[in-house]
Protein backbone atom coordinates (compact mmCIF):
# COMPACT_ATOMS: atom_id res chain seq x y z
CA UNK A 1 0.00 0.00 0.00
CA UNK A 2 1.49 3.36 -1.24
CA UNK A 3 1.12 6.38 1.38
CA UNK A 4 1.02 9.66 0.16
CA UNK A 5 2.48 12.76 2.15
CA UNK A 6 1.09 16.57 1.31
CA UNK A 7 3.83 18.48 1.24
CA UNK A 8 2.60 22.59 1.20
CA UNK A 9 3.58 24.95 -1.33
CA UNK A 10 5.33 27.07 1.17
CA UNK A 11 7.77 23.54 1.75
CA UNK A 12 7.95 23.11 -1.88
CA UNK A 13 9.07 26.82 -3.03
CA UNK A 14 11.36 26.45 -0.41
CA UNK A 15 13.18 23.22 -1.13
CA UNK A 16 13.62 24.38 -5.12
CA UNK A 17 15.29 27.52 -3.92
CA UNK A 18 17.42 25.13 -1.77
CA UNK A 19 18.48 23.13 -4.97
CA UNK A 20 18.65 25.76 -7.11
CA UNK A 21 21.25 27.91 -4.20
CA UNK A 22 23.22 24.59 -4.31
CA UNK A 23 23.63 24.84 -7.78
CA UNK A 24 24.78 28.06 -8.02
CA UNK A 25 27.24 27.49 -5.15
CA UNK A 26 28.61 24.34 -7.05
CA UNK A 27 29.13 26.11 -10.15
CA UNK A 28 30.60 29.33 -8.25
CA UNK A 29 33.11 26.99 -6.42
CA UNK A 30 33.86 25.22 -9.92
CA UNK A 31 34.52 29.39 -10.92
CA UNK A 32 36.83 29.92 -8.42
CA UNK A 33 38.78 26.56 -8.77
CA UNK A 34 39.86 27.15 -12.69
CA UNK A 35 40.29 30.98 -11.78
CA UNK A 36 42.98 29.49 -8.96
CA UNK A 37 44.59 26.54 -11.11
CA UNK A 38 44.73 29.46 -14.07
CA UNK A 39 46.45 31.66 -11.43
CA UNK A 40 48.91 29.42 -10.01
CA UNK A 41 49.97 28.43 -13.54
CA UNK A 42 50.59 31.99 -14.62
CA UNK A 43 52.76 32.71 -11.62
CA UNK A 44 54.41 29.42 -12.10
CA UNK A 45 55.40 30.20 -15.97
CA UNK A 46 56.05 34.13 -15.16
CA UNK A 47 58.21 32.82 -12.24
CA UNK A 48 59.85 30.77 -15.23
CA UNK A 49 60.38 33.37 -17.55
CA UNK A 50 61.84 36.21 -15.31
CA UNK A 51 64.13 33.74 -13.82
CA UNK A 52 64.93 32.38 -17.30
CA UNK A 53 66.02 36.08 -18.45
CA UNK A 54 67.56 37.26 -15.41
CA UNK A 55 70.82 36.35 -16.91
CA UNK A 56 70.14 39.34 -19.60
CA UNK A 57 70.41 41.92 -16.94
CA UNK A 58 74.17 41.82 -16.87
CA UNK A 59 75.71 40.13 -19.57
CA UNK A 60 79.03 42.40 -19.79
CA UNK A 61 82.30 41.54 -17.72
CA UNK A 62 85.55 42.71 -17.55
CA UNK A 63 89.00 40.87 -15.91
CA UNK A 64 92.39 41.47 -15.21
CA UNK A 65 94.83 38.49 -14.50
CA UNK A 66 97.88 37.35 -13.11
CA UNK A 67 99.45 33.83 -12.79
CA UNK A 68 101.97 31.16 -13.63
CA UNK A 69 103.57 29.18 -16.78
CA UNK A 70 105.60 26.22 -17.79
CA UNK A 71 106.62 25.16 -21.45
CA UNK A 72 106.07 21.87 -23.16
CA UNK A 73 108.61 21.83 -26.05
CA UNK A 74 111.44 20.26 -26.97
CA UNK A 75 114.20 21.74 -23.78
CA UNK A 76 114.69 20.75 -20.58
CA UNK A 77 111.71 18.43 -18.93
CA UNK A 78 111.55 15.62 -16.81
CA UNK A 79 114.53 13.00 -16.56
CA UNK A 80 113.25 10.76 -18.82
CA UNK A 81 112.82 10.51 -22.31
CA UNK A 82 110.71 13.00 -24.20
CA UNK A 83 106.82 12.79 -23.54
CA UNK A 84 104.07 14.97 -24.14
CA UNK A 85 101.46 17.08 -22.09
CA UNK A 86 101.46 17.09 -18.76
CA UNK A 87 104.03 14.11 -18.17
CA UNK A 88 106.80 16.39 -19.30
CA UNK A 89 106.30 19.00 -16.83
CA UNK A 90 108.95 20.64 -15.13
CA UNK A 91 108.59 23.18 -11.77
CA UNK A 92 111.87 24.61 -13.08
CA UNK A 93 110.81 26.15 -16.10
CA UNK A 94 107.71 27.87 -14.65
CA UNK A 95 107.14 31.62 -15.21
CA UNK A 96 104.62 34.41 -14.93
CA UNK A 97 101.53 35.95 -17.74
CA UNK A 98 99.52 38.59 -17.04
CA UNK A 99 96.25 39.19 -18.84
CA UNK A 100 92.76 41.58 -19.84
CA UNK A 101 89.93 39.68 -20.70
CA UNK A 102 86.39 40.72 -21.86
CA UNK A 103 83.63 38.22 -21.50
CA UNK A 104 80.17 38.31 -22.55
CA UNK A 105 77.04 35.86 -21.98
CA UNK A 106 75.56 34.28 -24.95
CA UNK A 107 72.81 32.48 -22.88
CA UNK A 108 72.06 30.77 -19.85
CA UNK A 109 74.49 28.61 -19.54
CA UNK A 110 77.16 30.13 -22.60
CA UNK A 111 79.67 32.79 -22.57
CA UNK A 112 82.05 34.31 -25.24
CA UNK A 113 85.78 36.14 -24.07
CA UNK A 114 88.33 37.59 -25.69
CA UNK A 115 91.51 37.21 -24.17
CA UNK A 116 94.63 39.54 -24.15
CA UNK A 117 97.80 37.63 -22.48
CA UNK A 118 101.39 38.74 -22.20
CA UNK A 119 103.58 35.14 -21.05
CA UNK A 120 107.03 34.48 -20.37
CA UNK A 121 108.12 30.62 -20.57
CA UNK A 122 111.22 28.71 -20.82
CA UNK A 123 113.21 26.28 -21.02
CA UNK A 124 116.58 24.11 -19.91
CA UNK A 125 118.31 21.61 -20.82
CA UNK A 126 120.18 22.07 -17.73
CA UNK A 127 116.73 21.05 -15.65
CA UNK A 128 116.94 17.72 -16.90
CA UNK A 129 119.29 14.30 -16.13
CA UNK A 130 118.31 12.38 -19.49
CA UNK A 131 121.37 11.93 -21.12
CA UNK A 132 119.93 12.96 -24.85
CA UNK A 133 118.79 16.17 -23.65
CA UNK A 134 121.52 17.24 -21.15
CA UNK A 135 124.15 16.79 -23.56
CA UNK A 136 123.04 19.82 -25.96
CA UNK A 137 122.92 21.98 -22.83
CA UNK A 138 120.29 24.52 -25.16
CA UNK A 139 118.30 26.91 -23.24
CA UNK A 140 115.81 29.67 -23.65
CA UNK A 141 113.17 32.21 -22.77
CA UNK A 142 110.30 33.55 -25.30
CA UNK A 143 108.18 36.08 -24.53
CA UNK A 144 104.42 35.78 -26.32
CA UNK A 145 101.58 37.85 -26.89
CA UNK A 146 98.00 36.35 -27.47
CA UNK A 147 95.19 36.99 -28.76
CA UNK A 148 92.36 34.89 -28.48
CA UNK A 149 88.96 33.30 -27.97
CA UNK A 150 87.23 31.14 -26.12
CA UNK A 151 83.50 29.89 -25.10
CA UNK A 152 82.54 28.78 -22.16
CA UNK A 153 80.03 25.88 -20.96
CA UNK A 154 79.16 26.70 -17.49
CA UNK A 155 78.72 22.79 -15.27
CA UNK A 156 77.51 24.23 -11.77
CA UNK A 157 75.78 27.56 -11.77
CA UNK A 158 75.78 29.81 -8.43
CA UNK A 159 72.80 29.76 -6.38
CA UNK A 160 71.79 33.43 -4.92
CA UNK A 161 69.51 33.80 -1.58
CA UNK A 162 68.66 37.02 0.72
CA UNK A 163 70.37 39.83 0.15
CA UNK A 164 71.34 39.88 4.09
CA UNK A 165 72.60 37.13 6.40
CA UNK A 166 70.55 37.29 9.62
CA UNK A 167 71.24 35.03 12.35
CA UNK A 168 68.36 32.26 13.37
CA UNK A 169 66.71 33.13 9.81
CA UNK A 170 66.13 30.28 7.66
CA UNK A 171 65.72 30.91 4.04
CA UNK A 172 67.36 30.53 0.70
CA UNK A 173 71.35 29.58 0.98
CA UNK A 174 74.00 31.18 -1.28
CA UNK A 175 75.97 29.15 -3.15
CA UNK A 176 78.76 31.38 -4.54
CA UNK A 177 80.88 28.68 -6.74
CA UNK A 178 80.66 28.46 -10.81
CA UNK A 179 82.58 25.25 -12.37
CA UNK A 180 83.17 25.87 -16.19
CA UNK A 181 84.69 24.37 -18.93
CA UNK A 182 85.88 26.22 -22.16
CA UNK A 183 88.00 25.71 -25.82
CA UNK A 184 89.12 28.30 -28.44
CA UNK A 185 91.09 29.37 -31.18
CA UNK A 186 93.49 32.36 -31.44
CA UNK A 187 96.86 33.71 -32.23
CA UNK A 188 99.78 34.49 -30.92
CA UNK A 189 103.34 36.10 -31.50
CA UNK A 190 106.51 35.18 -29.77
CA UNK A 191 110.43 36.10 -29.83
CA UNK A 192 113.25 33.12 -28.59
CA UNK A 193 116.00 34.21 -26.90
CA UNK A 194 119.09 32.25 -25.59
CA UNK A 195 121.61 32.87 -22.48
CA UNK A 196 125.38 32.96 -23.06
CA UNK A 197 127.78 34.47 -20.98
CA UNK A 198 124.91 36.09 -18.92
CA UNK A 199 123.40 38.20 -21.79
CA UNK A 200 120.44 37.11 -23.24
CA UNK A 201 120.55 36.66 -27.82
CA UNK A 202 117.31 36.98 -29.88
CA UNK A 203 117.98 33.46 -31.55
CA UNK A 204 115.66 33.57 -34.69
CA UNK A 205 117.96 35.98 -36.92
CA UNK A 206 121.07 33.13 -35.84
CA UNK A 207 119.47 30.89 -38.02
CA UNK A 208 120.82 28.25 -35.56
CA UNK A 209 119.47 25.20 -37.41
CA UNK A 210 120.87 26.36 -40.54
CA UNK A 211 117.68 28.13 -41.95
CA UNK A 212 118.98 30.06 -45.43
CA UNK A 213 121.70 27.59 -46.00
CA UNK A 214 121.50 24.68 -48.42
CA UNK A 215 119.75 21.63 -47.25
CA UNK A 216 118.55 23.61 -44.05
CA UNK A 217 114.60 24.15 -42.84
CA UNK A 218 112.59 27.39 -43.73
CA UNK A 219 112.64 30.79 -41.80
CA UNK A 220 110.29 30.86 -39.29
CA UNK A 221 107.82 33.78 -38.65
CA UNK A 222 106.79 34.17 -35.04
CA UNK A 223 103.24 34.10 -35.53
CA UNK A 224 101.17 31.15 -35.11
CA UNK A 225 97.72 29.83 -34.15
CA UNK A 226 96.60 28.33 -30.73
CA UNK A 227 93.95 26.22 -29.22
CA UNK A 228 93.37 27.37 -25.43
CA UNK A 229 91.33 24.45 -23.50
CA UNK A 230 90.70 23.66 -19.70
CA UNK A 231 89.03 24.15 -16.54
CA UNK A 232 87.56 27.08 -14.30
CA UNK A 233 86.16 28.04 -11.12
CA UNK A 234 84.43 31.36 -9.98
CA UNK A 235 83.44 32.54 -6.73
CA UNK A 236 81.12 35.32 -6.51
CA UNK A 237 82.37 37.94 -3.98
CA UNK A 238 78.64 39.62 -4.03
CA UNK A 239 75.26 39.83 -5.69
CA UNK A 240 71.84 39.65 -5.24
CA UNK A 241 69.65 42.69 -5.44
CA UNK A 242 73.17 45.38 -4.99
CA UNK A 243 74.64 43.53 -8.05
CA UNK A 244 71.91 45.20 -10.41
CA UNK A 245 72.30 48.57 -9.41
CA UNK A 246 76.04 48.99 -7.83
CA UNK A 247 77.58 45.91 -10.48
CA UNK A 248 79.75 42.85 -8.83
CA UNK A 249 82.92 41.38 -8.24
CA UNK A 250 84.01 37.54 -8.35
CA UNK A 251 87.06 36.13 -8.83
CA UNK A 252 88.51 32.99 -10.79
CA UNK A 253 90.85 30.50 -11.56
CA UNK A 254 90.99 29.22 -14.81
CA UNK A 255 93.57 26.19 -15.58
CA UNK A 256 94.12 25.89 -19.58
CA UNK A 257 96.62 24.13 -22.13
CA UNK A 258 97.46 26.11 -25.17
CA UNK A 259 98.77 24.23 -28.07
CA UNK A 260 100.23 26.05 -31.06
CA UNK A 261 100.98 25.04 -34.52
CA UNK A 262 104.78 25.80 -34.01
CA UNK A 263 107.34 24.35 -33.44
CA UNK A 264 110.13 26.75 -32.88
CA UNK A 265 108.80 28.63 -29.58
CA UNK A 266 111.90 27.41 -28.39
CA UNK A 267 114.01 27.67 -31.52
CA UNK A 268 115.08 24.07 -31.40
CA UNK A 269 112.69 22.00 -34.20
CA UNK A 270 114.87 19.65 -36.62
CA UNK A 271 118.53 18.55 -35.87
CA UNK A 272 121.97 19.81 -35.91
CA UNK A 273 123.22 21.19 -39.83
CA UNK A 274 125.88 18.42 -39.64
CA UNK A 275 125.02 15.24 -41.48
CA UNK A 276 125.57 14.67 -44.90
CA UNK A 277 127.69 17.28 -47.05
CA UNK A 278 126.20 19.80 -44.11
CA UNK A 279 129.02 21.88 -42.47
CA UNK A 280 128.59 23.63 -39.29
CA UNK A 281 131.19 26.21 -39.46
CA UNK A 282 128.91 27.66 -42.92
CA UNK A 283 126.21 29.20 -40.27
CA UNK A 284 129.38 30.78 -38.41
CA UNK A 285 130.36 32.16 -41.98
CA UNK A 286 126.66 33.33 -42.68
CA UNK A 287 125.82 34.34 -39.07
CA UNK A 288 128.20 34.76 -37.05
CA UNK A 289 130.28 33.08 -33.66
CA UNK A 290 126.49 33.69 -31.92
CA UNK A 291 124.73 31.55 -33.89
CA UNK A 292 127.55 29.06 -34.37
CA UNK A 293 127.82 28.79 -30.38
CA UNK A 294 124.03 28.94 -30.18
CA UNK A 295 123.52 25.84 -32.74
CA UNK A 296 125.40 23.52 -30.33
CA UNK A 297 126.15 24.83 -27.01
CA UNK A 298 127.48 21.84 -26.17
CA UNK A 299 130.12 21.41 -28.59
CA UNK A 300 129.12 17.92 -29.40
CA UNK A 301 128.10 17.78 -33.43
CA UNK A 302 130.19 21.43 -34.82
CA UNK A 303 132.39 19.39 -36.97
CA UNK A 304 129.95 17.82 -38.81
CA UNK A 305 130.66 14.77 -41.12
CA UNK A 306 127.82 12.35 -39.82
CA UNK A 307 125.43 10.18 -42.30
CA UNK A 308 122.29 10.60 -40.30
CA UNK A 309 120.75 13.83 -39.22
CA UNK A 310 121.46 14.09 -35.37
CA UNK A 311 118.45 15.11 -33.51
CA UNK A 312 118.10 18.07 -32.27
CA UNK A 313 114.52 18.46 -32.04
CA UNK A 314 111.29 16.36 -32.50
CA UNK A 315 109.51 18.30 -35.45
CA UNK A 316 106.32 15.73 -35.20
CA UNK A 317 105.62 16.97 -31.44
CA UNK A 318 104.47 20.93 -31.65
CA UNK A 319 105.12 23.46 -29.06
CA UNK A 320 102.12 24.14 -25.76
CA UNK A 321 102.65 26.10 -22.91
CA UNK A 322 100.34 25.58 -19.77
CA UNK A 323 98.55 28.48 -18.10
CA UNK A 324 97.24 28.72 -14.74
CA UNK A 325 95.31 32.26 -13.72
CA UNK A 326 94.10 34.51 -11.30
CA UNK A 327 91.68 37.21 -12.22
CA UNK A 328 89.73 39.28 -10.65
CA UNK A 329 86.53 39.93 -12.89
CA UNK A 330 83.87 42.88 -12.53
CA UNK A 331 79.87 43.17 -13.86
CA UNK A 332 79.16 47.01 -14.26
CA UNK A 333 75.78 47.79 -12.88
CA UNK A 334 72.40 47.10 -15.20
CA UNK A 335 71.60 50.57 -16.15
CA UNK A 336 68.55 52.01 -14.91
CA UNK A 337 66.79 53.73 -17.95
CA UNK A 338 63.49 55.11 -15.90
CA UNK A 339 65.36 57.95 -14.08
CA UNK A 340 64.15 61.74 -14.60
CA UNK A 341 66.06 63.42 -17.05
CA UNK A 342 66.96 67.05 -15.33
Amino acid sequence: MVKYFYVSDEKLALFKNNIIYLHLVKNDYEIAMRKLILLVLTLTLFAGMSSAQRWKRQRVEYSFGLGATNFLGDLGGRDQVGTDFIMDYEWAATRYAAGLGYRYQLANDWYVKGNFYYALVSGDDAYTQQPARAIRELNFKAHILELSAQFEYMLIKQKTGHLYRLRGVRGKSWFRFEVYVFGGFGGIWYSPYGEKDGKWHKLAPLNTEGQGLPGGPKDYSGLTAVVPYGVGIRRNLGGGARSRHFGSWSISLELSNRKTFSDYIDDVSTSYYSDGTKDPAAIRDAYGDDAFYFHDPGGHYSHGGYGEPQQRGDKTDKDAYLMGILSINYKPARRRRNLPKF
